[in-house]
């Protein structure tokens, strides 16, 4: 989407910023020379000194020679290919941040019409003051001194403030890239490696959560999934194409293990790749058209592309000047540890009833996805009785009742918890309001993954998000189990029963629901009666978000009393199964119905610029008292505590409504 530059309104935005310089590069590029694709870590300014090139923007292409100058935003994906036999540039990384005021966006989630997320490219009309100030900032911070790096962010300014100016001389053409979208190529283009929600977000310099909760806004699907659907369809293409056996496919769509690669395609496909195969062999008989046959070698190899080459991708940047590389492998001083720690388990450990150590398994070696090797270390219940649990990463051997729980899968602790369980570490997302004094004793482990820990808290069983890589890597530490969103509170809750050796207690407090539900369904209808209800989170002052059964109240208030959403929200977010529906201001008096809740935490800080005007003013549910607001963390998850403390807030605001 292209726009012409409105330099005023940055002017204003500029003058709000805060900024830190990241980094001043001269860099020179000689034919011949390897170029690999490049993220921005964060916003860049590059301009040209020497030479010509072609140079990519996500794809957008841009004929640069002397002086030409390009701007993107944080993760934006630069390629060069030389047309000169050499090409040099400078290189401006700098961080913007705006107040944190009710009418100020926030750069954390990416407000597509920020000037510092903007891609543009041009040749100003007075280069030489451009260089000039690029030259100098460079020699600046080089020095590396206090006063120096002052100077250089002082340079800064007046080179943003002589862009402008040119700019807005030259009406200079903008494009607004689109996070999904450089996602969703980035998939594309690395399906074959170890990719992990972890690693992508690293790559692209956000967090999990925000990335994660972005893409699936944009796309309907989860990141893991989208990926999945990337992979198994290349598999169908070199299945029918190819006479490469199902581990160098495997290999080459990126499973190491050939057993999970075919549970997964089945459950992709309906059918085995062999099956699969040989329904396409006989389709093409019968239709007579030529197969392409790619003949297998004699050594199992990857099928690789020049974007495949694992040295060129995962950089991220680091220290000045150097881009880190980065692969979604077990750290191998962690992989050390492991097979020390079996070692001496080995020689020291007790005995179970059939004679072998409690800790035998293997963990070195390569884990199979089922987890059937028994991979665990420090299942110190003193139990060694071990039961097939089918989950959404296929028949895992797991504890049978499993005392020393890790749940990777932070925002899913409530179900342990309402089974009377804590696990022994856990996500940061776990530890909310509605959690406040339950966790105390409990390890946060953060957001990531961070694989030492995990291994430090002697975990007997892991739960985590369905990610291949990670639950690769976790199986050597402990049984992994994956979960899934979007499954039905009641049907998750006794799948965690059977997991944890508690189908009882998760009936109980089904049954216990259950009755809260019989009990406070007639009181808050009779007071709600036909109208509608709203839920709504803010994405930024010029868009928001309504939700159906995503978290949020909205299982209670649609699902469990089946009160009545505003038609559009009916069929954008509840009948579409996508549980959300982005809208513009503008169309807020369409979504907004006679009850509105509006949720406080989605990690967007300036919420109160979305509430407020006239348009907010006039709506009923403003006018009338029926807003609710609920500032919890916990508000967005569907879990039992969860959900037991958003029934109290949904009755209490409801049900007291004439």
């Amino acid at each position: 989407m292209k726009a012409t530059v409105n330099v005023q309104e940055h002017i204003l935005i500029w003058n709000d910023a805060t900024l830190h310089i990241i980094d001043v590069r001269h860099i020179d590029i000689q034919a011949g020379e390897c170029v690999p694709p490049y993220l921005f870590p964060t916003s860049a300014f590059l301009y040209v000194t020497h030479g010509s090139a072609t140079l990519l923007l996500d794809g957008n292409k841009h004929a640069a020679k002397g002086f030409y100058i390009l701007h993107g935003g944080k993760g934006t994906r630069l390629d060069i290919i030389l047309t000169d036999e050499s090409f040099h540039y400078y290189l401006i990384l700098y961080k913007a941040s705006l107040p944190q005021t009710g009418k100020q966006h926030t750069l954390r989630h990416m407000d597509q019409s920020l000037p510092f997320h903007l891609q543009y490219g041009f040749i100003p009309l007075h280069p030489a003051i451009l260089y000039e100030l690029a030259e100098r900032m460079l020699g600046e911070w080089l020095v590396e001194g206090r006063l120096e790096r002052l100077h250089t962010k002082t340079l800064f300014y007046q080179f943003v403030y002589e862009l402008l100016r040119q700019m807005d001389q030259q009406q200079v053409s903008i494009v607004r890239p689109n996070l999904s979208s450089q996602l969703t190529r980035y998939l594309q283009e690395h399906y074959a490696e170890p990719l992990t929600r972890e690693s992508l977000a690293r790559t692209f310099h956000y967090s999990v959560p925000y990335l994660s909760k972005h893409f699936r806004r944009e796309t309907g699907a989860s990141i893991i999934d989208y990926l999945i659907r990337i992979r198994m369809n290349r598999a169908e293409v070199l299945l029918q194409q190819t006479d490469l056996s199902l581990q160098e496919i495997a290999a080459s769509v990126g499973y190491a293990d050939v057993s999970y690669f075919i549970r997964m395609f089945k459950k992709q496909t309906g059918v085995t790749p062999k099956q699969f195969k040989d329904k396409s062999l006989e389709a093409a008989r019968s239709s007579h058209r030529p197969i392409i046959r790619l003949r297998s070698s004699l050594v199992p190899r990857r099928l690789r592309r020049y974007i495949d080459i694992r040295d060129d991708n995962h950089y991220q940047y680091g220290e000045k000047g150097d881009l880190q590389m980065y692969r979604s492998k077990l750290p191998v001083g962690i992989t050390l540890l492991l097979c020390l720690t079996l070692l001496l388990s080995a020689c020291s450990g007790p005995t179970n009833t059939n004679g072998r150590t409690a800790l035998s398994p293997t963990v070195g070696t390569e884990s199979n996805a089922n987890n059937s090797g028994n991979a665990a270390i420090g299942n110190t219940t003193g139990s060694s009785e071990m039961v097939t649990y089918s989950a959404v990463n296929g028949e895992v051997q797991i504890p049978k009742n499993p005392q020393r729980i890790v749940m990777v899968a932070g925002a899913f602790t409530g179900h342990l918890l309402a089974l009377g369980l804590k696990p022994v570490g856990t996500g940061d997302e776990s530890f909310n309001n509605y959690t406040e004094g339950i966790l105390d004793d409990v390890v946060n482990i953060g957001n990531d993954v961070p694989y030492e820990r995990i291994m430090e808290l002697q975990p007997d069983l892991i739960v985590v998000w369905n990610d291949s890589a990670t639950i690769e890597n976790l199986s050597k530490i402990a049984p992994t189990v994956a979960v899934e969103y979007g499954v039905p509170l009641r049907e998750q809750l006794m799948d965690f029963g059977k997991m944890t050796g508690r189908e009882e207690q998760a009936k109980a407090w089904i049954a216990e629901w259950d009755a809260k539900i019989a009990e406070y369904k007639p009181l808050v209808k009779q007071a709600v009666g036909d109208r509608t209800v709203s839920i709504f989170d803010s994405g930024s002052a010029k868009e928001l978000y309504a939700y159906g059964s995503f978290g949020r109240g909205g299982d209670i208030i649609y699902g469990e009393f089946g009160l009545k959403a505003p038609p559009i929200i009916q069929k954008e977010a509840i009948d579409s199964g996508q549980g959300w529906a982005k809208l513009s201001l503008e169309l807020l008096p369409e979504f907004a119905g006679d009850y509105i809740f509006i949720s406080g935490w989605t990690g967007d800080q300036n919420a109160a610029s979305v509430f407020e005007g006239s348009i907010w003013d006039n709506l009923p549910a403003v006018q009338n008292n029926h807003v609710y607001r609920e500032n919890s963390r916990g508000f967005v998850f569907s879990d039992p505590i969860s959900l037991e403390a958003q029934l109290k807030f949904v009755v209490d605001s409801l049900a007291k409504t004439e």
